[in-house]
């Protein structure tokens, strides 16, 4: 099978059903690496490959539901298109018609014919270059921590087949970059809950869907077992939610104290208690000029510029909202940053996509915390 599907990324889909003499597509296609193949021409050819012998696609079609149990029963997942198509929402992202929040599911393919989580075994589903459209969090990765409506989630990969995480995992892995995708783009993520008796979030039995959320965060650390794990910060999407632009002001302000842990206020979600007046000063002692690129950018007679936490002030970071914790920069350097495509060096050099590009501007009155510069660099390199 697997010597069948590389012919076929080989030659091409057209091109290879020709080669097999298949003019119908199967009612099932077989789902590799974020790929889908028609089952029954990868039948016909890795039947060829193995016996030497011509199988007809009269006797696939006869037997085909047959093959598909023994493809499953070889590790590969499939689905039923005719069954599928009808899960129209299933195909793209955010809520799927007739399926609402709080809706249970026997198991994996039950959740799988509704359309709502598109692997049997994966956890998650979508491709790098679209995004991911769902997750299942069931307590598999020990680094997975559930607080409802914030989840640090744990990418996949590199783990040995009784579950022992051997390797680092990478933001290449197909899940991984489909979830890294989902933090730029901004499109909601399902989230699919299973049973999990560490978790007072999780089910009892089965599989529940939670809701829409959104990927706010992505970064590596070493896990549990000493390898470097990609986390996810997953925050659940709540209607109504207006982020307030911060006031500038024209006076100096004197070095705030602000808050060493930042308390949190209870609402529909929770949200972390800034302080404005930490952000305000960093960008009057630089007067709105990027730490990174030197631009100052301006809107009519006014200067804009945004402050960007060095160590983030939620789960899991937990940094501080004071000003050594903060930089003053462009909303271009900001999402560089954020994501972790611009670090700063020891020796204070902005590092964009692994070249030095600048040195971070500093000044007297702005003390930056090294720890937390070291703390975002680990964690993204």
């Amino acid at each position: 099978m697997l010597a069948a599907i590389a012919e076929h990324d080989n030659v091409g889909a057209e091109r290879f059903r020709r080669l097999q003499g298949v003019t119908r597509a199967s009612r099932y296609v077989v789902m590799h690496e974020g790929s889908d193949y028609d089952a029954k021409v990868l039948v016909l050819a890795a039947h060829r490959s193995a016996v030497g012998a011509e199988l007809g696609a009269d006797d696939v079609g006869a037997a085909e539901e047959k093959l598909i149990a023994r493809l499953g029963r070889l590790g590969f997942e499939f689905r039923n298109v005719e069954t599928h198509r009808l899960a129209v929402g299933g195909e793209g992202f955010g809520e799927i018609p007739g399926i609402p929040e709080g809706t249970t599911f026997v198991n994996r393919r039950d959740a799988f014919d509704r359309g709502v989580h598109k692997q049997l075994q994966a956890g998650i589903s979508g491709k790098g270059d679209t995004g991911a459209k769902s997750i299942v969090v069931s307590g598999g990765y020990s680094d997975d921590k559930d607080f409802g409506d914030e989840i640090i989630y744990t990418g996949h990969g590199g783990r040995s087949p009784s579950g022992k995480q051997i390797e680092d995992q990478s933001f290449k892995a197909s899940g991984n970059a489909a979830l890294v995708t989902s933090s730029v783009t901004g499109e909601p993520v399902r989230v699919i809950r299973g049973a999990d008796k560490k978790s007072s979030y999780a089910p009892d039995s089965g599989l529940r869907y939670d809701g829409l959320y959104r990927v706010a965060e992505v970064w590596r650390q070493p896990g549990e077992a000493g390898f470097m794990v990609c986390q996810f910060r997953m925050i659940k999407l709540a209607v109504g939610t207006v982020m307030a632009a911060e006031p500038q002001t024209q006076a100096l302000l004197p070095i705030p104290a602000g808050n060493d842990a930042p308390a949190r206020v209870a609402a529909k979600v929770q949200r972390l208690v800034r302080s404005t007046q930490v952000v305000n000063y960093v960008k009057q002692v630089h007067d709105d000029v990027c730490q990174t690129c030197g631009v100052r950018l301006r809107i009519g007679d006014k200067a804009y510029s945004e402050g960007a936490h060095i160590r983030g002030l939620g789960r899991p970071h937990n940094g501080p909202d004071v000003y050594s914790n903060v930089l003053c920069l462009c909303p271009n350097c900001h999402v560089l940053f954020d994501y972790g495509a611009m670090v700063i060096s020891e020796d204070m050099k902005v590092v964009v996509h692994g070249e030095v590009v600048s040195e971070l501007r500093q000044h007297v009155d702005h003390h930056i915390d090294k720890d937390h510069l070291d703390y975002h660099r680990e964690h993204y390199t």
